[in-house]
């Protein structure tokens, strides 16, 4: 049903979208005030050495970003793999050496604009490798769906990040490329792992490195950066490679790093509508706490 109705709208030319986008954004920052709240507080976390003005440049192009993902994410639905290559820039050396040594590796990501493109751009290329993200389940059935026909158009298998040890047993055998969007909020803070995260105490996903560390898994950060609108680069950079000892904790210090790093560098292309700070960090989270790991 969602589909039959979304699928006309996909083949509307990008240019034209981006006209239908700029009606939205206009909808949702003046008129309906979107999460304004939650943007606006969490981008003075982030970002209390700026002015005012500052803030508001960042929220407004923010609310721009965000609807231009939805349109994009849209246009997967009928987005030719020739058309959807001429909007991105990559460079899959890193992942080429990788699958051409017959390992397996994870790219670690976060929440910024689009990752949607990225997961499916990356299946389009790779062609002849298990290609696998972990996903999020929608409680929307239809609308979950509809998600996982757009994530899964190029060849990318979908398992939901809950169940993830047990669905990656179908190919602990084949050689695979496994994508975590490691920014999730947890929501058991005692379990998560704790570090400074734009000046701020944040709880990330523990599971998601314990899954990589248990199997010794090369890991990489994606920096998915927007150049232009309806145009990304990605640049593909090493997390951990386990040749140095590894310590609980570290490959997610590296990511937080990094993000934290490509956030600073382009604020507007990060999801600033979720609550990213919901959890208060406690005294008794202290041992949880991984921004001092170093290697020695």
């Amino acid at each position: 049903m969602i589909f039959t109705f979304l699928y006309p709208f996909s083949l509307i030319p990008l240019r034209i979208s981006y006209l239908i986008s700029d009606y939205f954004y206009y909808l949702l920052y003046y008129i309906i005030r979107y999460r304004r709240k939650v943007v606006s507080e969490n981008i003075k976390k982030a970002f209390s050495y700026l002015s005012e003005k500052e803030q508001i440049v960042i929220e407004k192009q923010f609310y721009k970003n965000f609807c231009d993902n939805f349109i994009e994410t849209i246009k997967l639905l009928s987005l030719s793999q020739k058309e959807l290559q001429s909007h991105i820039t990559a460079d899959y050396s890193e992942l080429e050496k990788i699958i051409s040594e017959k390992r397996n590796c994870h790219i670690y990501l976060g929440h910024q604009f689009n990752w949607e493109w990225a997961n499916t751009h990356i299946a389009s290329v790779l062609k002849n490798t298990n290609i696998i993200v972990a996903y999020k389940p929608i409680r929307n059935h239809s609308i979950n769906n509809l998600m996982l026909k757009i994530r899964s158009r190029f060849g990318s298998k979908m398992v939901a990040s809950k169940n993830i040890k047990k669905e990656m047993e179908e190919f602990s055998n084949k050689q695979h490329i496994l994508i975590l969007v490691a920014d999730q909020n947890p929501k058991i803070p005692e379990r998560s792992f704790w570090t400074s995260f734009l000046s701020q105490k944040t709880a990330f996903l523990s599971g998601t490195e314990l899954y990589t560390a248990s199997n010794k898994t090369t890991s990489f950060f994606a920096n998915i950066i927007k150049v232009k609108r309806g145009h990304y680069k990605f640049i593909i950079t090493p997390l951990f490679d386990f040749s140095k000892p590894y310590k609980i904790g570290i490959i997610t210090h590296l990511f937080t790093e990094k993000l934290e790093n490509a956030i600073l560098a382009n604020p507007e292309n990060y999801l600033w509508s979720h609550k990213r700070w919901k959890l208060t960090y406690k005294s008794e989270y202290k041992k949880r706490w991984i921004s001092d790991l170093q290697y020695h």
